[in-house]
């Protein structure tokens, strides 16, 4: 990986962009209908049972995505859950949450789109939804580092949204992916590699 110094890593700005576009101007500019609306749409592939092996395949996956902790995720898990999520192309959308130097505490500056999510997950078409909080870091920094830092995020915006939407806790699911999946491979340090994901697995 790109060696940087760790005291340069902890600068790094946790942030999340969309997934259409990619830029840090449109993500800011999300409401709670535009998140809605990404969360709900239509999986592009048939069901799974008809196209991924059947009723006994589409059950065990059922019952993996509703067994899933809501943190402290497996390698094993996440692997199974990156499969589940690309075959059923699930409904998803990037959002950019800033956070402070070495930090995983949401900036002041970021509790208004923070706070538009919370309100999609808490409106009609999503209460019965079970979400994915994933957290993305750049290539700044150590694999170990990068690890840490984006699954302490993701933690911080599951936390708010339970606390002040109440949501319930067993419907977010807070995982961190820290460098593995650069949005922007050309530049690695990009902010729209800094990022959380946010995945509706109820869909399909």
């Amino acid at each position: 990986m790109i060696s940087v110094s760790k005291t340069l890593a902890a600068g790094v700005i946790a942030a999340v962009a969309v997934a259409f576009p990619a830029t840090f101007s449109s993500a800011q500019s999300l409401d709670a209908t535009s998140i809605e609306q990404q969360l709900t749409a239509k999986p592009k592939t048939r069901s799974l049972t008809r196209s991924f092996g059947g009723d006994a395949a589409a059950k065990a996956d059922a019952q993996f995505l509703n067994s899933l902790p809501t943190r402290g995720i497996r390698i094993d898990q996440r692997k199974k859950l990156d499969e589940i999520v690309a075959k059923q192309e699930l409904p998803k959308i990037d959002i950019t949450i800033n956070f402070d130097f070495n930090s995983d505490q949401i900036r002041p500056d970021a509790f208004a789109v923070v706070d538009e999510l919370g309100k999609a997950l808490s409106g009609d078409a999503l209460k019965g939804s079970r979400i994915v909080l994933n957290g993305h870091t750049d290539a700044t920094g150590s694999d170990g580092y990068n690890q840490d830092l984006s699954d302490r995020r993701a933690a911080s915006v599951r936390a708010y949204l339970i606390e002040k939407f109440g949501i319930a806790a067993d419907r977010l699911v807070a995982i961190g992916y820290g460098e593995e999946r650069l949005k922007n491979q050309g530049d690695p340090f990009a902010d729209e590699n800094r990022r959380v994901e946010v995945i509706n697995l109820t869909q399909g």
